[in-house]
């Protein structure tokens, strides 16, 4: 028995067909025609253990290697070495036992995904809670807007579909304003498109790009306002400025996403404008930079009223379910947008000396 398995279908394999000879593919694509070919020259049956469809297993076909693959493997679910073992029954004609799902543990506590601390895109979420807008958005860290405790987007699509989808929303006659967002990354990506068509067809949505300064959902990769290739190269950096100003946008304007007045001020005045407007909200991915943005924060109990508004920004730092909340001096990196959410003066950069 010959087994082709990529990424993690490799480890499963290797529990449940340990005497087997099994190719572990340290990519899918590009395919390694001239190893499968001598692969399959060296045993007898070839099976192809791979997630979701059958792309791999085409490829063999394609060339001529007889295999069996998603003929015998699950194609809906996840792989496991209990289906596998089933699998591994079928080929030598068993019975299999009925795979038991795994019990759901009742005690474990919640652990919902949450922007990390000092995110400069949760300053957006709570900024826009001052005003009764739709809020579309498309795929990234942002995403996470859609969830409580900032629960401040209304609807998620595809990269580049925030912007689309606002000024959609606006011409299909919306009677509420609408407000789209779009990462640095995505609007490079596929954002400038819904924009042009947005100033072109005279939409009146407020479109935000929250610039962090990097591809942060899926590892930090670099983009074209970064200055630098995917090699490191150094590169003119591409800007959203001047790109929204000459795709036919007359009203830029960049914020701080840490100063929640100035902020909230600039949507006041651009919901308002009656025309396209752009807003970058500009401030570094924190796990990019790994640097703290100010000095630690804590909070006062003497003067903390346990109204939790500093828990409604959903910084991980800000922690307790009873009792009055604390700040973790190993997650805060110093934003201070809990500070600016409390309106008691309970919280305070830990350096600071409260007065009595």
């Amino acid at each position: 028995m010959g087994i082709v398995a990529p990424g993690i279908a490799y480890q499963h394999a290797k529990e449940v067909f340990s005497e087997a000879s099994i190719l572990k593919l340290g990519w899918s694509y590009p395919f390694p025609d001239a190893l499968f070919r001598e692969f399959a020259g060296r045993v007898g049956r070839v099976l192809v253990i791979e997630e979701l469809d059958s792309f791999v297993e085409e490829r063999l076909h394609v060339l001529g290697i007889p295999c069996d693959g998603k003929n015998l493997v699950p194609g809906i679910g996840e792989l496991s070495p209990e289906r596998l073992r089933a699998v591994r029954d079928r080929l030598e004609n068993r019975e299999s036992d009925p795979i038991i799902p795994v019990p759901q543990a009742a005690d474990l506590p919640s652990r919902p995904p949450v922007l990390c601390p000092g995110c400069p895109h949760r300053g957006v979420f709570a900024a826009l809670r001052a005003f009764d807008v739709v809020v579309t958005g498309d795929i990234g860290c942002y995403s996470l807007g859609v969830s409580p405790p900032l629960a401040r987007m209304d609807t998620i699509l595809c990269m580049g579909g925030g912007g689309s989808m606002a000024h959609g929303m606006v011409k299909a006659g919306e009677p509420r304003k609408v407000v789209g967002m779009v990462g640095d990354s995505t609007f490079f990506h596929s954002g400038i498109t819904g924009l042009l068509d947005m100033a072109w067809n005279r939409g009146n949505a407020v479109i935000v790009v929250v610039d962090n300064r990097t591809t942060a959902m899926t590892g930090h990769q670099d983009t074209p306002g970064s200055g630098r290739t995917l090699m490191g190269e150094g590169v003119p950096a591409a800007s959203i400025e001047e790109i929204a100003r000459a795709c036919g946008i007359r009203r830029v304007r960049v914020v701080n996403p840490y100063d929640l007045a100035a902020t909230k001020a600039a949507f006041a005045e651009e919901l308002e404008a009656g025309e396209p407007s752009l807003i970058i909200s500009r401030g570094a991915c924190p796990l990019a930079e790994r640097l703290r943005l100010g000095a630690l924060h804590r909070i006062d109990h003497e003067k903390c009223t346990n109204c939790r508004a500093c828990t409604r920004v959903g910084c991980p730092a800000v922690q307790g379910d009873a009792g009055k909340p604390t700040i973790s001096a190993a997650l805060c990196i110093g934003c201070g947008l809990c500070r600016q959410m409390c309106k008691f003066g309970a919280i305070r950069p830990a350096e600071e000396r409260v007065e009595a």
